[in-house]
């Protein structure tokens, strides 16, 4: 065994981005500058355990034949925390809609073949095993088959396990804890042999061709793993799932993920309240012939489409957004991620949405996806001002002023009315030892923030804390009042 060894040496930035693309080119995942000390960490740790300085095993990791070790990093620096029924209007849609409606368009015995990529601990997987069984429970027996995959051997070990405890269960409701789970210790749950018989974990690279056995899946779910993703490592997933599913099959993405000027293959339908990617049919898509009447037997023979919720009345994604960035400032972030879920995410809108999703994560301390959000905002609008300020805050709150500083000269350029992004830039230039710059933001901040009342709450934060905070600094940084 390798003696762990001390070390005070540290990676240089551009060791750190070495690394960074190492990990990107094997499993997608791309952690920005935000993340540079997780890396750091994370790349610390498998030093030591390796018995290497960590300058050696960043070389080490260069080294094309490291690919095993360059795995067991990333298992150090990739988010397995996920829930069942973790996007519940998409199960929602499974259950009621797409499952009923592949069920009555597919042959008697064929089986419904669904692939769950990036399952993580097993939650996904499990799940869509629920939903498919509460959904064909009256009709005739059908085959299930669920391959769940994933890049981490960890993940899949508690995945096959299947006993759960604390949050995870939290979206299950008591009907569903007695039919598919049995008691497991104290206060777990195992899940029952029934939805172990259908659900297979297999290791899977998301980057690597898609095998045959993959090849005409009725459905995938790939939810917040692509978020994480560069947006040309994006569109070569994208590319593969769409070559992978059937005709009319259904892609189920996280909320986040857009495909809007991402990738244009799929077409998008509202399906039970919710939103859904299709690969549609190239019957459906062949333009009809005039001269050709559709004979009845050939028009029931085609696959009906999945249902479509009624047109109803809901918000565009303009007064969306809106109202989103009111409930934020409120600091109501539940109630925002509830109605900013509610938009399409496919216009001029959905960097702005995806931008307020982030700001809601990110005060609920999920800095990670809160981060990744922001940086797909300004992938597809690079103008996206609140994208700019909370990349600014995060880097602030990771002790990274410099970084931030940036971000939020970006945001003040493209609003110079924000008293927020001021006062953030106040704070980080305070920390750098500017103090002529910190004063000079701190009065900017307390003038615009005239005419609010001291009660008004910003992203949470009462006007008159932010004021009061102001005028001490100012006294303290030797700069009189405002």
């Amino acid at each position: 065994m390798s003696q762990r060894i001390a070390t005070t040496e540290d990676l240089s930035a551009k060791q750190l981005a070495t690394l960074r693309d190492l990990l990107a080119s094997y499993c997608g995942v791309y952690l920005d500058d935000s993340r540079q000390q997780t890396l750091r960490s994370a790349a610390t740790h498998r030093a030591a355990l390796r018995g290497q300085s960590v300058h050696d095993y960043a070389a080490h990791l260069a080294d094309p034949a490291s690919r095993d070790e360059i795995h067991a990093l990333a298992e150090l620096l990739v988010n397995h925390e996920t829930v069942f029924f973790r996007n519940r209007p998409h199960m929602a849609a499974l259950r009621q809609t797409t499952l009923p409606d592949l069920h009555r368009r597919l042959p008697p015995g064929a089986p419904i073949r669904i692939w769950s990529a990036g399952c993580a601990t097993g939650e996904e997987a499990y799940s869509i095993a629920i939903a498919a069984i509460e959904a064909l429970d009256s009709a005739p027996s059908r085959p299930i088959e669920i391959v769940a995959s994933d890049l981490s051997e960890a993940a899949l070990a508690r995945a096959r396990a299947g006993i759960y405890r604390g949050r995870a269960l939290g979206n299950l409701s008591e009907a569903q804890r007695r039919r598919f789970f049995t008691p497991s210790g104290s206060d777990g749950l195992a899940v029952g042999e029934h939805l172990r018989r259908i659900v297979r974990f297999e290791r899977r690279n998301l980057l690597d061709p898609i095998p045959p056995e993959l090849i005409g899946v009725h459905m995938i779910f790939c939810q917040n793993v692509t978020i994480y993703f560069q947006l040309e490592t994006c569109r070569a997933l994208m590319g593969r799932f769409y070559e992978a599913l059937a005709e009319d099959g259904a892609l189920f993405l996280g909320f986040s993920e857009t495909l809007w000027n991402i990738f244009s293959r799929f077409h998008w339908r509202e399906v039970s309240g919710t939103y859904v990617y299709y690969k549609e049919s190239q019957r459906a898509l062949r333009p009809p012939t005039a001269a050709l009447p559709v004979l009845p037997a050939i028009q029931s023979a085609r696959p009906p489409r999945a249902r479509i919720a009624p047109a109803r009345s809901r918000p565009d994604d303009a007064e969306i957004a809106e109202r989103g960035r009111a409930l934020i400032d409120a600091g109501n972030g539940d109630a925002a991620l509830d109605l900013l879920y509610a938009a399409a995410l496919r216009g001029e809108q959905a960097p702005q949405i995806l931008a307020l999703t982030a700001r809601a994560h990110a005060n609920r301390g999920d800095l990670d996806l809160a981060a990744a959000e922001a940086r797909r905002a300004l992938e597809l609008d690079p103008l996206t001002t609140e994208a700019h300020l909370l990349i600014g805050m995060i880097y602030a709150r990771q002790g990274q002023p410099v970084e931030a500083i940036r971000q939020l000269e970006r945001a003040r350029y493209l609003d110079t009315a924000a008293p927020l992004i001021s006062f953030h830039l106040a704070e980080c230039y305070r920390q750098i030892d500017r103090p002529e710059a910190a004063l000079r933001e701190y009065r900017n901040t307390i003038q615009k923030l005239t005419g609010h009342s001291p009660d008004q709450l910003i992203d949470g934060v009462a006007v008159g804390w932010l004021a009061e905070t102001c005028q001490r600094y100012l006294a303290l940084l030797g700069g009189g009042g405002a």
